[in-house]
């Protein structure tokens, strides 16, 4: 990316205050009240993403946990003491807190409100109250173990739980109410004036948090323990039970079950085994009992289920949900962000030993150990077809539908995702060229066929602002076009298909690159009209790389001389697809690929 691109965002990345906003509703950055793992605040977080900066944290060497809020990172690393540290985006250590303890795992989470942050540890008997600002100790509490016990803010509260009681305590200090009562290591969820928690015995409590010597409803028995998640809405209190395979939604106003999953073999994921967003209830499993992950999606308000989708090996946790993208990351060594609504793979990146993961407008943070990898959410389109030579050239058109200019950069690539330059009318020969759409405008990059070897590869275009492209694939003789096709700018996904129709000289071509920076490993399957599958073929694309060939190619055999049904690719890593259909070798016009999001 060229470096008038990257100016601007790295004025927003230290200009904006609210970059990493406060901690709010992620998996381990600190929960909203309800614990819906969903953070609405952030509008613009959508694949692509690429490493921006990596933070590295002096003095910590294991942490287990990242909250982040505005422009600084709070980490906590277990031991003997449980250590918090601030750090800023310089790698600067601010302060430095520590509680006593001794075990090597961690399971608590920071919670956050009006400056105050409340933290916690494994083998802790205590919390502290800090200033965020200076790392003041504002108030402290000896409460039992807090592992597990992950606490609740509100603007006037912090709702706190040990091995040995629940606390209410306003953000000062003072102690609004407690009760003596052994509570089960699982997360506190609080909405409008309700409190739900779960005690050691399994039993659910919902209480009022202003009087809550007077129970919203009786409390239920046999209904979770150690482990649990616990989502509260205005309509439902939804629960999964590890022990048992549940996972239910009961009615907030009544204690009544509104419905119920029991067949959910395996092990649940932790932070979290639930999400909900909208109005749909995510939920996570490490293990279905047979070796893989897999995330299943339920109606919220019926149980009717929606999706499910299967991770190849065991291991999924740290989900949350933001900009309608799902992230999460999966044991076999992946960060994937899907889309919210149906499950489709938008982007993937590869990466081992993955601690925590936060989300920030713009960004997505990565806790690694001892630093911070920070994801950033780029404008990017993707054109997977480009060539010149032969008789052959490619013309790119930008369209800017924004009220001000946008700033690009183009960049052509071979099929070994090298960069390949090109001749270029107006630019010259290049692999890279910077260019301005003006405002509610567009721009045209013309190869130039010059009797050369053909180049075959695809283009991306990094842009400052929110562009739209299309390719035009035209075909010359005797310097005339006779035949052309466009097509428009084509959305990584890892699933898609396309209508194929082979016969009297008809053919149909497909290409493939991989924008990703990991390899990908991907299924080609045949179908005839009726939806049956006819036959595979495995195709291996590495990082940057790209595959063009025609349906006859891939499948001789079952296609013959006269073929119509449809190729559907299946990818482990998101590929930007085209397809065209050609007569005598020769494009004629474009095939739509069929995608789950647009």
């Amino acid at each position: 990316m060229s470096r008038k691109l990257i100016l601007p965002l790295l004025l927003l990345c230290f200009s904006l205050p609210v970059f990493g906003q406060k901690l709010g509703d992620q998996s381990s950055a600190g929960f909203n009240n309800a614990r819906t793992y969903a953070n609405v605040d952030l509008p613009i977080l959508r694949p692509p993403l690429r490493l921006f900066e990596t933070v590295s944290l002096a003095g910590i060497t294991n942490a287990n946990s990242l909250a982040v809020f505005e422009d600084q990172f709070l980490v906590g690393q277990p031991g003997s003491p449980v250590t918090y540290k601030l750090f800023n985006r310089q790698g600067t250590n601010l302060w430095t807190q520590t509680l006593v303890g001794t075990d090597p795992t961690f399971r608590y989470v920071p919670a956050f409100s009006n400056s105050i942050v409340i933290l916690g540890g494994e083998s802790t008997t205590s919390i502290k109250a800090v200033k965020v600002s200076d790392g003041t100790v504002v108030w402290s509490d000896m409460i039992g173990d807090t592992s597990g016990r992950f606490p609740a803010v509100t603007d006037n509260f912090a709702i706190y739980a040990g091995s040995n009681k629940i606390v209410a305590r306003t953000l000062g200090g003072t102690v609004f109410w407690q009760e003596n009562v052994t509570t089960a290591a699982s997360a506190i969820a609080v909405r409008d004036d309700s409190v739900y928690f779960l005690t050691q015995d399994r039993t659910l409590r919902a209480v009022n948090l202003v009087t809550p010597t007077t129970p919203k409803w009786p409390a239920l028995a046999n209904v979770a323990s150690a482990g649990a998640s616990l989502i509260a809405s205005e309509k439902y209190v939804f629960v999964n039970d590890p022990a048992n395979g549940i996972v239910a939604a009961i009615t907030a106003a009544t204690g009544q079950t509104a419905w119920s999953h029991t067949d959910l073999t395996g092990t649940f994921a932790t932070s979290p085994a639930l999400a909900l967003a909208y109005g749909r209830l995510y939920v996570f499993r490490s293990n279905d009992g047979s070796g893989h992950a897999v995330v299943t999606v339920y109606d919220a308000n019926t149980g009717e289920e929606l999706w499910h989708i299967t991770e190849a090996g065991a291991g999924l946790a740290l989900a949350f949900i933001a900009d309608n993208t799902l992230y999460y990351y999966h044991g076999g060594g992946q960060i994937r962000a899907r889309d919210a609504a149906n499950g489709a793979l938008l982007w993937s990146i590869a990466k081992s030993d993955v601690r925590a993961l936060s989300g920030g407008k713009f960004q997505v943070f990565v806790l690694r150990g001892n630093a911070i990898e920070i994801y950033a959410a780029t404008n990017e389109i993707f054109m997977p077809q480009m060539a010149n030579g032969g008789g052959q050239t490619t013309l790119v058109m930008l369209s800017n539908p924004n009220p001000q200019p946008v700033e690009a950069t183009v960049n052509f690539f071979n099929e070994d995702g090298d960069p390949v330059s090109v001749p270029l009318r107006t630019f010259g020969t290049h692999d890279e060229v910077d260019v301005t759409i003006p405002a509610n405008s567009s721009l045209g990059i013309q190869t130039l066929d010059q009797g050369g070897s053909l180049i075959v590869g695809w283009v991306r275009v990094s842009s400052d602002g929110l562009l739209r492209g299309t390719t035009d694939f035209q075909f010359t003789q005797e310097q005339e076009i006779v035949r052309e096709a466009g097509v428009a700018d084509s959305l990584p996904i890892g699933s898609s298909n396309v209508f194929i129709s082979v016969g009297g000289g008809f053919n149909a071509g497909v290409a493939m690159a991989n924008p990703t920076e990991q390899d990908a490993e991907v299924t080609l399957r045949l179908l005839n009209n009726s939806g049956i599958e006819l036959a595979t073929a495995p195709v291996s694309i590495a990082s940057g790389g790209h595959v063009a060939k025609f349906v006859t190619e891939l499948f001789e055999d079952e296609v013959g001389s006269a073929f119509e049904g449809t190729l559907v690719i299946d990818s482990d890593v998101p590929l930007a697809v085209t397809a065209i259909r050609t007569k005598g070798g020769v494009q004629i016009s474009s095939y739509p690929v069929g995608q789950a999001v647009r």
